[in-house]
């Protein structure tokens, strides 16, 4: 189990252990912080044969788990890009059935939020009358998507950020240098910050925000520099971070940078004003917002992109 999660576990393990935990829980948090393995866990102790001392690895119930192949255990929601009502209704019936192993039957919904309304009306029900020693598990990055009362009939438990400091020292170990900006860019997920470093993304990071500093001396670079920010909307995420240091860096703010490992770039970017800084964020701001799915019409990113980077090397060449 990942180390930033045993203080969420340790209360959920005597939970279990003391037979106080509801029918239904919530384990809420960011992507990328290993809340499914976090429910899984969970289930494989609350189906284990010797309660006072699961999970106990041994007993048939936990071998089971441990193959994959437990019957009293359901998941949905691992695939697909929503969770619909006939798969709340099927689960809503296997869970009002017997336990094949007669110690209690647990299902999880991972990515909760994706739960159509129909579908979350139909687990309401299910909550409201809950069968026998069933419990349910909802996993969610985006717990404010779900139905309020739906919230209200779960446990909730957060799973916090770890500690920038325990999650730099747990990517040493998996064998990456990962530093406290490539964390601050991925939200301080370490699951999400190796990933990102395995896919070597931090480098392509660096050689774009570089290029994109440098757009006031090499205007050869810009149709470069914006294929590289519509690759991935993220990459964008990374140029208004740089603005927000850059800012930071121009009002004299004593902060720490969100971009350590660019602060030569800030330095740069801080020599164009506040002033015009702000207004290159709120632009790009309002940029990202109207790249979002489902914000009407749909638009020309590269234009669009390409009018904003030309005000930044407009801005840069006249500093």
């Amino acid at each position: 189990m990942y180390p930033w999660l045993t203080p969420v576990w340790q209360p959920l393990l005597q939970g279990v252990r003391e037979r106080r935990l509801g029918h239904a829980l919530l384990l809420k948090g960011m992507a990328g912080l290993g809340k499914r393995e976090l429910a899984g866990r969970l289930a494989t102790t609350l189906l284990c044969q010797h309660t006072n001392n699961a999970p106990c690895g041994m007993c048939h119930a936990c071998e089971l788990n441990a193959a994959g192949s437990h019957s009293d255990l359901q998941v949905v929601g691992r695939e697909g890009r929503s969770i619909g009502i006939d798969a709340i209704r099927e689960l809503s019936r296997i869970m009002g059935e017997s336990a094949r192993l007669g110690h209690g039957k647990v299902a999880i919904i991972e990515r909760a939020e994706l739960m159509t309304d129909a579908a979350a009306n139909a687990l309401l029900k299910t909550l409201e009358e809950p069968a026998g020693e069933a419990t349910l598990i909802l996993v969610s990055s985006q717990p404010e998507r779900l139905l309020p009362t739906l919230i209200s009939r779960c446990q909730q438990w957060l799973v916090p950020l770890p500690d920038t400091q325990l999650a730099l020292a747990w990517l040493k170990e998996q064998g990456v240098a990962a530093t406290p900006a490539a964390l601050s860019i991925n939200q301080g997920s370490p699951l999400q910050t190796l990933d990102y470093l395995n896919t070597g993304a931090d480098d392509k990071r660096l050689q774009l925000l570089t290029a994109l500093a440098g757009l006031g001396e090499t205007a050869s670079h810009l149709p470069t520099v914006q294929a590289g920010l519509l690759e991935q909307p993220v990459h964008l995420v990374w140029v208004q971070l740089l603005l927000q240091d850059a800012l930071q860096v121009a009002l004299g703010a004593k902060a720490p940078l969100k971009l350590d490992d660019c602060q030569h770039l800030s330095r740069r970017l801080a020599g164009t004003g506040p002033l015009a800084l702000h207004e290159l964020n709120s632009g790009l701001l309002e940029l990202r917002r109207r790249l979002q799915p489902g914000q009407g019409r749909p638009m020309n990113a590269g234009l669009q992109l390409s009018q904003w980077l030309r005000r930044l090397q407009q801005t840069l060449t006249h500093e």
